[in-house]
């Protein structure tokens, strides 16, 4: 039997989803969906009255990534006809390609069935942080001011997202930071920039150099040139690797990411830094469990702020 699987038990980030992409991209371009079958119906954030009707029929042009989440464009039979499907692991959630027959597992919500094709794309998501968007004639906004901006598509029920962090320029990263708070929190908000996570924010900043708590307005511009460098080579570096895989996520083959064999600071704590010796520390930072080395890494204090003289 054949089985094409992808899956985090924690939340999948940028590189992971990345490589589901890749995995089911060859194995989905062209087929054309003969039916849809939805096992449980709250995971369906957005049309789910008219999502198994209007699927039907419909050939999956494309599948690509957008932050976090899995775009599936599909063609209508008119010219300007199509749509998207839109996917969120959350958690827990996992996308395989399994024979027709292969008994259901447990949380399984959603089942896509193609045509002249004797396996269906499952969606499984035990903790159901994870939902199912289906989305008619999808818009393209700008995302940042910035030329080196990209467009990201927008649909009703999805927050905006910001510039891709693959492909994050340093003069748009600028723009971005341009805020007081925390550079940590700056990145994982996704409406900012998306794509990045807990491990890949924590890498990002290690390799720059940069502490989480540092205010993302009072980093210059040679230390935001240089984590923009860091994020893009980080992600593309786990990219390559399959992602990390910290718990259960496996790849098309089955084989386990091995990025995670690469990590500098994250889920090293206790452990000498790779760099200075130091001890990897951990602490709670933009509400988030974050790992830093306190040598490679030191705090900046946000500058206080002046107040204004009142006039008698």
């Amino acid at each position: 039997m054949w089985c094409l699987r992808a899956t985090m038990e924690h939340m999948p980030e940028l590189p992971e989803v990345q490589t589901i992409v890749s995995q089911l991209a060859p194995a989905l371009r062209g087929a054309r969906i003969e039916s849809v079958h939805i096992e449980r119906e709250d995971v369906i954030r957005e049309g789910r009255r008219s999502l198994a009707t209007q699927c039907r029929g419909r050939k999956v042009e494309q599948v690509s990534r957008e932050g976090k989440r899995l775009w599936f464009r599909l063609n209508g039979p008119g010219r300007n006809d199509y749509a998207a499907l839109v996917i969120h692991l959350g958690m827990s959630g996992r996308l395989t390609l399994d024979a027709r027959d292969t008994p259901l597992l447990p949380h399984t919500h959603l089942r896509i069935r193609f045509e002249g094709n004797a396996h269906e794309l499952r969606f499984r998501d035990p903790r159901r942080f994870g939902g199912v968007w289906y989305v008619p004639q999808p818009t393209d906004g700008k995302t940042c001011a910035s030329k080196n901006s990209t467009a990201a598509r927008t649909a009703p029920g999805l927050a905006p997202l910001g510039p891709d962090a693959l492909t994050i320029r340093a003069d748009c990263l600028r723009e971005i930071t341009r805020r007081r708070r925390q550079i940590k929190a700056v990145l994982l908000d996704q409406r900012i920039i998306s794509g990045l996570g807990n491990i890949y924010c924590d890498e990002a900043l290690y390799r720059a150099g940069i502490h989480p708590v540092t205010p993302a307005s009072q980093l210059t511009d040679m230390q935001v040139r240089r984590l923009a460098d860091c994020i893009r080579a980080t992600l593309r570096s786990a990219v390559a690797a399959g992602g990390s895989t910290l718990r259960d996520y496996r790849d098309a083959s089955g084989a386990e990411g091995w990025f995670q064999v690469n990590h500098r600071v994250y889920g090293r704590e206790g452990q000498p830094c790779r760099d200075c010796g130091a001890i990897i520390q951990r602490s709670l930072i933009a509400g988030r469990s974050t790992h830093t080395c306190p040598n490679c890494q030191t705090a900046t204090k946000a500058k206080p702020t002046r107040k204004r003289a009142v006039r008698s």
